[in-house]
């Protein structure tokens, strides 16, 4: 995630038109990242990757993420991500923060 506010490139509000798929899963996170994102990741890093979008509900509604909690929202999941007690063999990410 990029801590600087950007606008939200076109291929990714398509996205957010679409319905949550075998590469695309949404989550209502507002505040905490939710512990079954990490069995999303998990299926993700076993097929062909895919996009996690926090502050979404299923439906595509964005409804945010409080913008106090995103520093620790970003270390605590990639920390449980690069934690090889966690998640083996750690993953590479990408975060983007969009506000």
């Amino acid at each position: 995630m990029m801590n600087n506010a950007t606008t939200m490139p076109e291929p990714l509000q398509k996205m957010l038109k679409q319905k949550e798929n075998l590469t695309l899963e949404f989550k209502k996170a507002q505040s905490n990242v939710p512990k079954d994102v990490y069995e999303t990741v998990s299926a993700f890093s076993n097929r062909d990757g895919g996009n996690i979008f926090l502050g979404v509900k299923d439906n595509g509604e964005i409804l945010g993420v409080e913008e106090d909690c995103i520093p620790r929202m970003m270390k605590d999941f990639s920390s449980t991500i690069n934690n090889p007690d966690m998640i083996y063999p750690p993953l590479y990410l990408r975060m983007i923060d969009y506000m």
